[in-house]
């Protein structure tokens, strides 16, 4: 296992003093020139400009062991002017009773649930409007301090971020001949002669399961093959359940 600090920095200037938090943020800023965020730009006045900060947070596992140190840039979202900078923010969310009859439905037919979640699932979403941010506090680029970043896709805190993260994932699946359901507009099924798959989507964790593993082993090959996923394995706790 990799080195970690024990501690979450308090602000950025701790953050700074510790290697291992310093690698956290590059990683995550990494994450950023893969997915292509964002592009650099000379600033110019009529700009509205929102800015950004770092959020840490120590990851742990069952036992409470720290396995993780987690650095997330995030926009500061309160600073958006709607019909600037945003437009509609609603997204679906999956209720917990919908949730409970997949789980009733997967006893019933005896098939097992799986889950998977998506790597920087908000940074899969594209931006509609013109958005600009501040750079990284700390990682600005020496040769242009006063630049700025025009965003091209979301970024975590903009408050349209859950709304294009759910219509991406939409497009894809539907693309994919999935069908989705009109009274639960989170929920995906596949339908395969006799077989289907069912697929309930919560912000970036998505379960899955269907009485064909094949369906399933299908699913899993077309979802790694659009975005970061983390196969979870079979479903043993969710939302308190």
């Amino acid at each position: 296992m990799a080195f970690v600090s024990q501690e979450e920095p308090k602000n950025l200037d701790e953050a700074l003093k510790d290697n291992n938090w310093i690698l956290a943020m590059q990683e995550e800023l990494n994450e950023f020139a893969l997915n292509e965020v964002w592009l650099l730009i000379p600033r110019i006045p009529e700009m509205n400009i929102i800015g950004t900060k770092w959020i840490f947070r120590n990851k742990m596992d069952e036992h409470g062991v720290i396995t993780k140190n987690k650095a997330r840039l995030v926009a500061k979202g309160y600073n958006q002017e709607e019909g600037i900078d945003y437009d509609e923010t609603y997204a679906p969310v999956a209720r917990l009773e919908a949730v409970r009859l997949l789980f009733a439905f997967s006893c019933i037919k005896g098939f097992k649930l799986f889950q998977m979640d998506v790597k920087s699932a908000f940074l899969n979403g594209y931006i509609n409007e013109e958005v600009f941010v501040s750079q990284p506090p700390g990682f600005e680029d020496h040769q242009h301090p006063e630049h700025v970043f025009k965003l091209k896709r979301a970024l975590y805190w903009l408050k349209e971020d859950p709304r294009q993260w759910y219509e991406r994932l939409s497009d894809f699946l539907t693309s994919q001949g999935y069908d989705r359901r009109t009274s639960d507009k989170t929920l995906f099924i596949k339908r395969k002669e006799d077989d289907i798959i069912l697929v309930q989507v919560y912000v970036d964790d998505i379960i899955f399961g269907s009485n064909n593993e094949e369906l399933c082993e299908t699913f899993v090959e077309i979802m790694k093959s659009e975005f970061k996923m983390s196969m979870m394995g079979e479903l043993n706790y969710f939302l308190g359940l």
